[in-house]
C-alpha cells in the first residue's frame, strides 16, 4: 500500500462518517499493509485536503 491508498482510505473514511479515522481504527486498517513512511506522507496528503476542504465550505461543528 502506498501514500495514495492512505490517503483514499482516509478521505473516503472522512467522508462517509464526516469524522478524521481515530488512531486505533488507522492503525487495524494499515497494520502491516504499509510503511511508517508511506503512512505518513498518505497521512500529510489528507492533512492537505482537510484543510482546502475548510478553506472551501468553512469549518464545521
Amino acid at each position: 500500500m502506498d501514500k495514495n491508498q492512505v490517503f483514499e482510505e482516509m478521505k473516503k473514511y472522512y467522508k462517509q462518517t464526516k469524522k478524521v479515522m481515530d488512531p486505533h481504527i488507522f492503525q487495524e486498517q494499515f497494520s502491516g499493509a504499509v510503511t511508517s513512511q508511506e503512512a505518513t506522507l498518505g497521512i500529510l496528503m489528507f492533512d492537505q485536503y482537510l484543510d482546502s476542504e475548510v478553506r472551501k465550505h468553512g469549518a464545521t461543528g
